[in-house]
């Protein structure tokens, strides 16, 4: 049998078998949507967009893991009995795609958040957010592309048909999320600290869940294991020119832990329009097979007013399979935001 057959095999037994985890992204801190859904509306300004595309792996296979981040959020001032207060409400829509094309296998994404930010103090600039994700999951794959023992013609194809019974290739489930965090600025420094748990209702992502009459040695319940996040950051203003942003990020989902930890330095220039971004961030994994190092991420950001174009690369410290080649990742990012003024309507003008 050929590399090529047993690879295919292999990815399809880890589609069917393997407990499902979420999609990961380096620049967590340019889709803070994803990371929290509290951290919708929390921003300067009263609209965002964002994006994010990650080329994983392309180095060491065929067909790499492409992942591609898009969606928005704005924010309103909160009004009671015509009186105006200081709280503001944020609603986002976000949309993730993971797609592996050699077995055209996907999970698609499409979530509304809803945030609620409630200011605490009127002398210190403070606030406590609660938010909430709901969306469906679509997942799919082409059978076409995947190839099964009894298919063998015993000399050189995958020529016969297959007597697999094959369940539905295309199944949606309702996906629920919640989080909070609290923002204070002192001292021309940010601080935000923040909670979240993903996957609250813990959805059943097997295909076989939806196959009638299936054989009782088939495993049916493939459940989207909740996912825990922390999060805590600093935007410090070190002189007029420079700024300094150190992150930190802890998940954890079933067995597995990722701690994320790194700064940016920002620097603008005279003309205050324009901005360069360095960071190096660290990137590391507990599992199994106990604590060890992921990966390193250097990144280039670049600013001009409103709109930040970031690009990091990770450089992989450990092997996998006994690969001599390290399994590294492309990953770009846009970001805009700004102001609108309109106090009936929403319009925002670029």
């Amino acid at each position: 049998m050929s590399l090529r057959s047993i690879l295919v095999l292999l990815a399809l037994q880890i589609c069917v078998y393997c407990n499902a985890q979420d999609e990961v992204f380096s620049q967590f801190y340019a889709l803070p949507m994803q990371m929290n859904p509290a951290l919708t509306g929390a921003y300067d300004g009263t609209y965002r967009l964002s994006m994010s595309y990650r080329d994983q792996w392309n180095n060491n296979l065929g067909s790499s893991f492409k992942t591609f981040a898009a969606g928005g959020d704005t924010r309103f001032q909160m009004n009671f009995d015509n009186r105006r207060t200081d709280d503001h409400f944020g609603v986002g829509l976000f949309f993730i795609s993971d797609r592996v094309r050699e077995f055209q296998a996907s999970n698609n994404q499409i979530s509304t958040y809803f945030a609620y930010h409630k200011k605490l103090g009127s002398r210190i600039p403070s606030y406590l957010g609660a938010g909430i994700q709901m969306g469906v999951i679509q997942r799919n794959i082409n059978y076409d592309n995947i190839s099964f023992g009894d298919q063998f013609d015993q000399i050189d194809g995958f020529n016969l048909p297959t007597q697999e019974t094959l369940p539905p290739n295309n199944i949606g489930i309702f996906n629920l999320s919640a989080g909070i965090n609290y923002y204070i600025e002192l001292d021309e420094s940010r601080y935000y600290i923040g909670a979240a748990i993903h996957h609250l209702n813990q959805p059943n992502m097997s295909y076989f869940n939806r196959l009638d009459n299936i054989n009782p040695s088939t495993i049916t319940d493939q459940k989207l294991e909740s996912r825990y996040v922390f999060h805590a950051s600093m935007d410090k203003v070190l002189q007029y020119r420079y700024e300094i942003q150190p992150r930190f990020v802890y998940q954890q989902q079933g067995n597995n832990a990722m701690f994320s930890l790194g700064t940016n330095f920002q620097y603008t220039f005279k003309s205050e329009d324009m901005g360069l971004v360095l960071g190096l961030w660290v990137n590391a994994v507990n599992d199994l097979d106990g604590m060890k190092l992921n990966h390193l991420s250097p990144l280039l950001g670049l600013l001009k007013g409103n709109f930040i174009l970031g690009l990091s690369y990770d450089l992989g410290m450990r092997d996998t399979f006994n690969n001599p080649f390290n399994l590294n990742t492309f990953e770009l990012s846009i970001r805009f935001s700004g102001e609108h003024f309109n106090d009936n309507n929403f319009c925002p003008s670029f």
